[in-house]
Parts: C-alpha cells; sequence; structure tokens
C-alpha cells in the first residue's frame, strides 16, 4: 500500500473544482483558452549575479477601482524595518485625507493600498501584518533578497470604514539583523483615495469595525497560539446592529509554517513535535459560529527558496481571508449582556487535537445598522462534530512512515431578526471537506504530500445571499532532504499548487480566481528553480485577465527595467 501511495503522491494531483459553478470556471478556462499569448506569455528568470536589483513578483487580481474620475495618493508609513526592529512595530498617526480629488471622507468609491519594500543582502523571508486601529487589514511576508538587492511591491483593497477616522496605523516586519542576516527593509505603504463618479458609486461598506485581536498599543496586535485555547476578544455591539460578519486572517509559523507536512497526532511517536491542524474555529461565547479550513501559504523561503525567485507562491505577499457570517449570533450577541466573547480557536488533527508552536490569528466583526433595536431569536443551530477519520502505519523498521486524514464538516445556524428593516430570516452554513495522504522516509527527510481542501460557504438574509466562498485547494508536495547533512549536498522539492475560488464578500465585490503553480527545484552549492504559474481572474467590474507564466535560471536579460532611483549602489540611487 506504502508503494502504491508513493507512486500517486509523486506523480498525480487533481484539479478538479467542483465547488465552484460551471458558469464561474467557464468564464476562467474559456479566458485561458483564448488569452493573447504574445501580450501575456511570460518568461522571467533569476540568480544572485544580477547587477541591478531583482523584482519579486506575486500574481494577483487587481484592485478593483474606478477607471476614471477624481483620486490622490498618501503616504501611510515610510521606515526602515533593521536593526532592533524585531517585535517592534512602527506606529504612525493616521488621518483621513481631505484633500478635494479623494472625494469627501467616507464616501469613496475605493481604496486601494500599495507595499513597496526594497532590499539588500542576506535575509531569511520575514512575516508582516498591518493594522488601523488594532484591526489587521493586510497580511504578507518579505521575499528573501539578493546582494544586489531585491524589490517587491503589491496591493491590496482595504475595507474603507476602517479609514474614515483618526487612528494608529502600524506595521509589524519583526526583522532580525547579524552577521550573516544583514538585510533590513525599506518600506513604503501608500493608500490612493477614488471619488466616486457616476459608473462607480459609493458602495455599501460597514458601518463600523471592531478589532479581534490583543489590542497592544505597541506590539504586533495579532494572537500567537500554541495550544487549543484560543485568542479571545470581548466585543460589545450596538443594540441596533442588523448584520454582523467576522474576517479571520491565520498562518502557520515556525513549527507550524508547514502545517500540511505535519503528521497526525497519532504518530507523533515517529515524528516528535509534528502535529499539523485541520482548521480554525470561531467561537461566539464559546458557541461554534463557523470555522475556517485555510489555504496553504508557502513564503519565500518554504520547502525550496529557489523556487520562489522571482515568482512568489500565491498568498505569499497577500495573505487570503476567510469570512463568517455571525448575523445569526445577533440574539446572542444583543441580549443586553455588557459584552461577548469571540474565540479564535486553532483545532489540530488526530484524536487529541493538540498544535505546535505557533499559529498568528487575527480577525475583526463588520458590522452595519438600522435605525432602531435589533432583536430576535436563534431557530436553528445543527453544528455537529467534524467527521474525522486518521489512518496510517509503518514499516517493521519505522524506516518508512504513512498517514492519511479525512474530514468534512457540515453546520446550519439560522435566526428570525426583528429589525427597523422589518422581520429578517438569516442563515448560515458551510459544507467543507478535507484530506491529507502523507507518506515519510528516511526519517521524514524524504516527504510525500498530497492534500485537498474544499468546501462552500453560504449565507442568506431573506433569500438573498450576502455571502458566498466556493472555494478548492489541491496541494502535492515532493520534498528530499536526505543530502542536505552531507559534504556539498543539498536538498529539493517539487510543487503542485491550486488556489480556486469564487467569493462574493458581504462589504466588496465579487471575485473569482483560478491559479495553479508548479514549482521544482534544488538548492546546494548553486540553487536552480523553475515555476509555471496559469493564473485567471474575473470580478464584477469586467477586470479580467489571463497569465500564463515561465520562471528558470537566470535573470539577466530578461529582468525587466528597473528605475535608476531604485537601484542600489554607485551607478544609482540608494533604492528608495
Amino acid at each position: 500500500m506504502l508503494n502504491q501511495f508513493l507512486l500517486a503522491a509523486a506523480f498525480c494531483i487533481t484539479y478538479s473544482v467542483a465547488q465552484m459553478s460551471s458558469a464561474e470556471l467557464d468564464v476562467l478556462f474559456n479566458g485561458l483558452a483564448d488569452r493573447p499569448i504574445d501580450a501575456l506569455e511570460k518568461s522571467k528568470m533569476t540568480d544572485d549575479p544580477t547587477v541591478t536589483p531583482l523584482i519579486d513578483l506575486q500574481i494577483f487580481a487587481p484592485p478593483v477601482v474606478p477607471s476614471y474620475g477624481d483620486s490622490c495618493e498618501v503616504v501611510l508609513l515610510q521606515h526602515t524595518f533593521g536593526v532592533d526592529s524585531y517585535n517592534k512595530p512602527a506606529v504612525v498617526p493616521y488621518a483621513p485625507p481631505t484633500d478635494a480629488a479623494c472625494g469627501s471622507v467616507g464616501e469613496w468609491a475605493a481604496i486601494s493600498m500599495n507595499l513597496s519594500v526594497y532590499s539588500i543582502g542576506t535575509q531569511y523571508d520575514r512575516f508582516g501584518s498591518i493594522y488601523l486601529s488594532h484591526v489587521e487589514i493586510w497580511r504578507t511576508s518579505s521575499a528573501e533578497p539578493t546582494e544586489t538587492g531585491t524589490i517587491w511591491n503589491t496591493s491590496m483593497l482595504p475595507i474603507s470604514p476602517s479609514l474614515r477616522g483618526r487612528g494608529d496605523f502600524m506595521m509589524d516586519f519583526s526583522n532580525i539583523i547579524s552577521d550573516e542576516l544583514d538585510a533590513a527593509f525599506d518600506v513604503i505603504i501608500t493608500a490612493t483615495f477614488y471619488a466616486p463618479t457616476r459608473d462607480f458609486p459609493t458602495p455599501k461598506t460597514s458601518d463600523f469595525i471592531l478589532p479581534l485581536s490583543n489590542l497592544s498599543p505597541n506590539t504586533t496586535n495579532l494572537f500567537t497560539l500554541d495550544d487549543d485555547t484560543g485568542g479571545t476578544t470581548n466585543v460589545s455591539l450596538p443594540p441596533n446592529t442588523t448584520e454582523a460578519y467576522i474576517e479571520v486572517f491565520c498562518s502557520g509559523n515556525s513549527a507550524e509554517e508547514f502545517w500540511y507536512l505535519n503528521t497526525p497526532d497519532e504518530f507523533v511517536d515517529y515524528f516528535p513535535e509534528s502535529t499539523g491542524p485541520i482548521g480554525i474555529k470561531v467561537l461566539v461565547d464559546g458557541q461554534l459560529a463557523g470555522v475556517v479550513w485555510p489555504y496553504a501559504v508557502i513564503y519565500t523561503g518554504g520547502i525550496t527558496p529557489s523556487n520562489w525567485r522571482p515568482l512568489a507562491s500565491y498568498g505569499a505577499y497577500d495573505a487570503p481571508t476567510y469570512w463568517i457570517d455571525a448575523t445569526p449570533f445577533l440574539p446572542v450577541l444583543l441580549d443586553g449582556s455588557k459584552s461577548h466573547s469571540v474565540t479564535l480557536q486553532v483545532r489540530g488533527q488526530g484524536t487529541n487535537p493538540s498544535i505546535n508552536s505557533n499559529w498568528f490569528i487575527s480577525g475583526s466583526i463588520h458590522g452595519r445598522l438600522g435605525a432602531s433595536s435589533t432583536t430576535g431569536r436563534m431557530t436553528t443551530y445543527d453544528v455537529g462534530d467534524t467527521g474525522l477519520q486518521t489512518m496510517g502505519g509503518a514499516s517493521e523498521d519505522n524506516t518508512t512512515v504513512w498517514t492519511s486524514v479525512v474530514a468534512e464538516r457540515h453546520l446550519h445556524i439560522q435566526s428570525e431578526l426583528h429589525t427597523s428593516e422589518g422581520k429578517k430570516v438569516v442563515s448560515f452554513s458551510q459544507s467543507l471537506s478535507y484530506s491529507n495522504d502523507a507518506a515519510y522516509a528516511d526519517q521524514g527527510r524524504v516527504q510525500w504530500g498530497n492534500q485537498t481542501t474544499k468546501g462552500i460557504t453560504l449565507s442568506k438574509h431573506n433569500d438573498q445571499e450576502v455571502l458566498r466562498d466556493a472555494f478548492e485547494y489541491p496541494l502535492n508536495v515532493f520534498s528530499n532532504y536526505s543530502l542536505s547533512e552531507m559534504q556539498f549536498g543539498g536538498y529539493g522539492s517539487d510543487i503542485k499548487q491550486t488556489h480556486a475560488r469564487a467569493i462574493q464578500l458581504p462589504t466588496g465585490p465579487y471575485k473569482s480566481i483560478y491559479s495553479v503553480q508548479h514549482a521544482n527545484g534544488w538548492m546546494g552549492i548553486n540553487g536552480t528553480g523553475e515555476t509555471t504559474q496559469t493564473f485567471a481572474y474575473t470580478d464584477t467590474t469586467k477586470n479580467d485577465g489571463w497569465v500564463h507564466d515561465i520562471v528558470w535560471g537566470s535573470l539577466r536579460d530578461s529582468n525587466p527595467p528597473v528605475p535608476d532611483n531604485q537601484i542600489y549602489g554607485p551607478e544609482g540611487g540608494p533604492g528608495f
């Protein structure tokens, strides 16, 4: 059975995306089939001897913004994360722009935020998070820079209510400088505010946002979790709240960075301190309100660093977030008590669901208000337990181990609300499935992992869909570290990963994304890497695009031009 599994894991991956509708898939697949090859077929290459900075990139869907009209750009933060920056975020005051070109405060059509980073030298990939008034609005990470410098930038669309008033703008980009790791991160964060137009009016957004974080004024605001206790925030919602949604950020770190390759609890005797999570629970006053089964983000130093230069894994610079509709819990949250607890909890695999150290978790509540108090009652609460099956075994001498975890989760919560808008029947449901097959040899130095997470999250208010998230995340990893401790040895990997997701947010535009990456590389005396990516997206404003990128070898002649003022060294400027 082990040999059969190894063969399947090494050579097979399923790209089915049954959770997205056929109509959603047809738009993406037809676009890929008919894309203008000459315009969008790209080739990028990398190695350290380049004479100009390496431009590192993550392909992502562009922000949905007006195509014409007034706008303004403001600098939110400019900071160098170098010596003495570990666990010391940069904190600066924020005030909404009042320039006429920006549009009226709080009435913007859209806001796009851009993060640009320059780094030169040697450094690990580092985790970054950005907050406004204790609400996390962006989660990112760094490239691993080159000796000639590396530039990367990315954009995202923050939730505008958090930008309406004054507050503290914080970025944590904990960096460690030493004799061997000498690269600092020079960061500029800008925001572009777009005034509404006839074709792009002010969208309906949240009326308030509450942080689900540790609320620290001078350290990173996320919860650092290494057990199933979770991170808890006490919240009080206005009595006239009519809708409440919870957005969740979650990332495995340290011993949990490669959680998808960790072994279940039942087999930790073979691999001490190696157990992976299966998801994140969102609890309201201790009751399950929803779950998150996340996409596996691989950072730029992950598994084999040469795989991700210059084309990063999807989500490395702009980590995805996940949404739960907590509106059915309004009868609980608005029962007259002073405050209620919201807990973000990581659940591990296996019979005793433990996790390693650690997970970075935070969230926020996005609410809408009516003209009078909201009352109601919960009519259906069907959450059940996670259907979990764990299997595995080992050869007689324990030289090879295999494990298999299959899980599914179904929940349905419904309430009847009486609001200023009248009677509402609100329902929230999830149907999720998960499978992880793994094999290990040479004391874990050789690994095969084949994981698929898929599901649909659906919320309706009086039969109107307000939240729909259909996704499938296949991941296939082979890694070989058996030669890493030998003289002139090395290590390598072959990775196939898909991010297929169609999401209609309650506070933002619809978008669908289909990203397939295949990366393989080797790190030794000379590192090599090759990555191909096919990426398609579409959204409600008819933005659409199809890209096929091939990455290998050395940047050199294929390096796109870099402005002189961004070239670090005697022949150019000081970077930023």
